[in-house]
């Protein structure tokens, strides 16, 4: 059965730049859903998606798509955000959340991503710095009430972030089944 390893965290955290890290070293890799939702709406001229009425649908059908084709054979996947992780962008009791709730799979481990002390807007990423840090907390909170841990990964130099994931995961393949907790 394949490991699934989600990266989360606010954005401008360098999220995407561990996970092509981790590909670049020839590890499996699942891309963000929202900004490949953002780019395509741009693209047909709806300058703010996250606007749209069905802008989490959408970014929640995408996810899930990218997740079933995770090929049978691979032995561990890197995912760029979670399904849980569009919990931090909607309101509790909306149909919507309601349907991530429902689609929340089963990861092996989720990694936060620690914000980089800076966080850059552009045409995809609009959140502020300090809405970053607030996104951070929240999904950090978010993973945690759905009963996982969340391993930190502080700032740092790219390559040094993508060894640590890597050792977390050696660390835990090395304990015995029995003392493992989640």
């Amino acid at each position: 059965m394949t490991k699934k390893y989600i990266l989360t965290g606010g954005p401008g955290s360098g999220k995407s730049s561990v996970l092509l890290e981790l590909e670049a070293r020839g590890e499996y890799i699942i891309r963000e859903a929202a900004e490949d939702v953002i780019i395509r709406y741009q693209a047909q001229g709806i300058e703010k998606p996250w606007e749209e009425p069905d802008f989490q649908d959408e970014i929640l059908k995408l996810q899930i798509q990218r997740e079933n084709r995770i090929p049978e054979n691979i032995a561990r996947v890197f995912i760029d955000r979670g399904i849980p992780d569009g919990l931090a962008y909607v309101q509790s009791g909306t149909e919507i959340h309601a349907k991530i709730i429902k689609e929340a799979r089963h990861y092996d481990e989720v990694f936060l991503i620690e914000n980089l002390g800076q966080t850059q807007t552009n045409e995809v990423r609009r959140e502020s710095q300090s809405s970053a840090l607030e996104l951070e907390r929240k999904l950090e909170e978010i993973y945690q009430d759905l009963g996982y841990y969340t391993q930190r990964i502080p700032p740092g130099k790219l390559k040094e972030r993508a060894d640590k994931i890597l050792q977390y995961i050696e660390h835990d393949a090395m304990k015995q089944p029995e003392t493992e907790t989640r």
